[in-house]
């Protein structure tokens, strides 16, 4: 009996020890090198989006961050790139590489993460958003 409780709690370590190294959480991530702030101020001019370049012994990512009165979150990670394009669509929508988030949502967007398990349909809801604001203009 002691030796199966043993390997109950061996496997549970183990399961936490894979999930916390495979899908960690967004608001830590590398700084970087800031590469575009200025003019990444949302229309209202209340939040700004920083986007970093990191660089490291892994390869290279950008990494966007959300600057508003209520503070600093991550919105954007994504790996095996050193280029980006963002601007924002309103104050509410940011669109990095082609892809739609909402600037307040500090879940944003993590290419490590697989989104029809994790994200319970957030991307597929900023999409959605996207298109019913490109389809009003």
């Amino acid at each position: 009996m002691l030796y199966l409780i043993t390997a109950i709690c061996i496997i549970t370590e183990l399961c936490f020890a894979v999930k916390g190294g495979l899908f960690t959480d967004i608001s830590k991530l590398p700084t970087g090198t800031l590469v575009s702030e200025s003019s990444s101020v949302s229309p209202s001019g209340e939040k700004s989006l920083n986007i970093y370049v990191v660089k490291n012994n892994l390869g290279v990512a950008i990494r966007g961050e959300i600057s508003s009165p209520s503070g600093v979150h991550n919105i954007f990670w994504q790996t095996g790139i050193d280029q980006v394009e963002a601007k924002w669509i309103n104050d509410d929508t940011v669109l990095i590489n082609e892809i739609p988030l909402d600037a307040d949502d500090t879940f944003g967007y993590d290419c490590r993460r697989g989104y029809s398990l994790f994200d319970e349909g957030s991307l597929e809801q900023n999409f959605t958003n996207f298109r019913g604001i490109n389809e009003e203009e």
